[in-house]
């Protein structure tokens, strides 16, 4: 029996080699990216960088959250993009159901 393909497939070690890339992107788009890193008081590259990595690591989640994710999403055929799209809208028929902030940790519960 063949050997099982990982769900996700890591590198061995992460470079710290850094490559240049240019990219052309629409002005409003820079302007939507720039906004989000000063908000988070980041430069462009780290949001970008971080916007990335998150993608190909499901955000830091834990192998606990993120391998299911991943099962899920190949068992759909979904690429990454597509299935964060399916798990937003998902959420957003909770959130017609329930509310907004239906889920927000309350610090005393009424009992």
């Amino acid at each position: 029996m063949p050997a099982k393909k990982p769900l996700r497939e890591e590198p061995q070690f992460q470079s710290t080699e850094k490559v240049m890339q240019t990219f052309r992107i629409p002005r409003e788009l820079v302007t939507f990216a720039k906004g989000e890193a000063t908000g988070r008081g980041i430069d462009l590259t780290a949001y970008v960088v971080r916007l990335l990595d998150g993608l190909r690591t499901w955000f830091g989640l834990p192998a606990a959250a993120s391998v299911p994710l991943e099962a899920d999403r190949q068992a759909l055929g979904m690429g990454r993009e597509e299935y964060l799209l399916h798990l937003l809208f998902h959420r957003s028929l909770e959130v017609r159901q329930k509310g907004a902030g239906f889920d927000v940790p309350r610090a005393e519960r009424k009992r």
